[in-house]
């Protein structure tokens, strides 16, 4: 026999069984059966649901107005300004 036929035959020989356990390992796959315990909804068919408000979210907002002298605290030691403030 020719080495290029053994090749060959031994190909779809590979083939041929590989076939048969893919076809064995389906048809013993039996997880879309309701009796199982263990399975569960896949996340490709589970029904999400979202979440529903009756009214608008509220927002509020406050402003603060600076206490005390602008200007901030004079510096030590320096001149103080014609109108009594100091700092700089």
């Amino acid at each position: 026999m020719d080495t290029r036929t053994r090749w060959i035959v031994g190909i779809l020989l590979a083939l041929v069984i590989g076939l048969g356990v893919a076809l064995i390992v389906v048809a013993a796959d039996d997880s879309n059966d309701s009796g199982d315990p263990g399975a569960t909804t896949s996340p490709s068919t589970a029904t999400l649901t979202e979440p529903t408000t009756t009214s608008p979210p509220t927002t509020t907002s406050t402003t603060t107005t600076p206490s005390g002298p602008s200007g901030g605290t004079p510096v030590p030691g320096s001149t103080t300004a014609p109108d009594g403030q100091g700092g700089l």
